[in-house]
């Protein structure tokens, strides 16, 4: 199974800052052994690096971006990428580019945690929490 990892997945598991954690750990731990793929885009990796820096500090950050980096399939952002997701119906510009992102590789799910993205059901790539995407898998 191919999926897409949103951004807040990744912080709520290095930040512990998630009330379904226990989900979130799981979902990575299946990534980390290699019995699920999961991919983060490009952006993704920035906005941790300077969100984990703030939190925990450059040399944590930069640990933690080595091992995304050997963890998670990077997709690649890019012009055309960035007008597709001007063109969704949808108000959070990184949402459509994970979307857009998600489409390209032709991945089946997002796991996210963002309630508003979650109310979106109009795209070829479902989009799930945690705790249901653990209960799709079964």
């Amino acid at each position: 199974m191919n999926i897409m990892i949103d951004t807040n997945i990744v912080l709520d598991d290095i930040l512990n800052r998630t009330p379904n954690a226990e989900c979130v750990r799981k979902i990575i731990s299946l990534v980390e052994s290699g019995e699920l793929n999961a991919y983060i885009t490009a952006n993704s990796v920035t906005d941790v690096f300077y969100i984990v820096s703030k939190h925990k500090g450059d040399d944590i950050a930069r640990k933690v971006i080595r091992n995304l980096l050997v963890t998670f399939g990077i997709v690649s952002v890019d012009g055309q990428d960035c007008l597709q997701a001007l063109e969704l119906p949808m108000s959070d510009f990184e949402d459509a580019l994970i979307v857009v992102c998600a489409e390209k590789a032709s991945l089946e799910y997002i796991v996210t945690n963002d309630k508003a993205m979650l109310k979106e059901d109009r795209f070829g790539v479902a989009l799930v929490c945690p705790v249901e995407f653990l209960a799709k898998r079964i």
